[in-house]
């Protein structure tokens, strides 16, 4: 009889170890809170520049290449709120498996302590402890024996403190699970705006576009895939920068460098893209140590690309006439890897210029140029 007592007494469930596994979901979470929020200030500085340019009655053609930027940005906005979405349904399926797992184990519990209960009454009421103690054939077997008896007490003592500390986290998961549903219904509720301004913002630029010539439209469309080849390369080369060590020093509050065009200016600022104008033939310098991942012609513009990477943030010089470095080369800060290209602004009038953005691949998002710069 109280062999089957001692069994059934120490039959008890641990906690589960859940803590952890939860504080990394929470923990990634929360990283990508951080994440969305930047792409949504990022948006919000894009939203800021179309409203100037409204405002300023600026050609449909400055329109809509701003609204593209705006578009890219909502777009990868939008990437970033359904990664959190999904982070925010993979916690919510783990906190169901948990209270599942932790529900069984609870009600498991919560019987072998009744049980535990109704057989320490029935020895009570037929006093079996006692007779258990004085059937002993020595006092060292008694000793034993009271040793057991103190030994089930215990046990069922833990068990019902850990029947307490179960219902505790169920309780926590439970408050937990609540939580996590109201964040995926109040994220949903933000992707579908989102979606729903992209939607918008396309169909403003679709009829700024609808308006210009059909020279305009061409040159919109070459930007357009321009833009797209731009943004391919970076998808492929973010891979490849992770773990550079060439440049690695260089940072997002790098600051005090040189302009990458010899004698040039910042003109304007697309989003994180800054436009530096130059002298027509002005040599195009790297603005930082760094690794030269890939150079491309382009068959729209027959200009170049030069992407270069400062240990895991990439860096893009777009329109260049002429480049004297190839992928693989390690390049010095300064040091010159082209010459400035031409092209024509909206009013039709020629001009040398070179685009430069960078971005973190880390982050995933393009950041501002402007504060890397010398103030003048």
């Amino acid at each position: 009889m109280f062999k089957k007592i001692y069994i059934l007494i120490t039959l008890i469930v641990v906690l589960s170890a859940h803590g952890a596994v939860q504080a990394q979901s929470n923990s990634k979470i929360e990283e990508q809170r951080r994440r969305v929020e930047q792409y949504k200030r990022d948006l919000e500085s894009v939203k800021r520049e179309v409203a100037e340019l409204k405002k300023e009655k600026s050609t449909a053609s400055q329109r809509i290449s701003a609204l593209d930027g705006q578009v890219r940005t909502r777009n990868r906005y939008i990437g970033e709120i359904e990664r959190e979405k999904g982070l925010v349904e993979g916690e919510i399926d783990g906190i169901n498996h948990i209270l599942d797992s932790l529900g069984r184990e609870l009600n498991n519990n919560r019987h072998i302590y009744s049980e535990a209960i109704r057989t320490a009454y029935r020895n009570y009421r037929h006093s079996n402890y006692n007779n258990y103690l004085f059937t002993s054939a020595s006092l060292s077997e008694m000793a034993h024996r009271m040793a057991q008896l103190e030994h089930i007490a215990r046990s069922r003592q833990a068990l019902a403190d850990t029947i307490a500390a179960q219902s505790i986290t169920y309780d926590q998961q439970r408050t937990l699970l609540d939580m996590r549903r109201g964040e995926l219904d109040s994220t949903t509720r933000v992707l579908e705006a989102e979606r729903a301004a992209l939607k918008a913002d396309r169909a403003e630029a679709q009829q700024d576009y609808n308006q210009l010539s059909r020279k305009e439209k061409r040159a919109i469309t070459r930007q357009r895939e321009q833009q797209q080849r731009l943004d391919k390369a970076i998808a492929e080369l973010s891979k490849l920068t992770r773990g550079n060590k060439v440049g690695g020093s260089f940072s997002a509050s790098t600051s005090n460098l040189n302009l990458p065009v010899e004698g040039g200016a910042i003109s304007k600022t697309t989003g994180a893209t800054a436009t530096i104008t130059g002298s027509k033939g002005a040599a195009v310098r790297t603005i930082y140590e760094g690794l030269v991942m890939r150079v491309d012609k382009s068959d729209i513009t027959n200009h170049y690309s030069v992407f270069i990477a400062y240990g895991e943030y990439l860096s893009v010089y777009t329109n260049l006439s002429k480049v004297n470095v190839k992928a693989g080369d390690k390049v010095k800060r300064d040091q010159t890897i082209g010459t400035i290209g031409l092209g024509v602004d909206p009013s039709g009038k020629q001009y040398a210029y070179v685009q430069f953005a960078i971005h973190d691949t880390r982050a995933g998002r393009q950041i501002s140029v402007a504060d890397f710069f010398k103030k003048k």
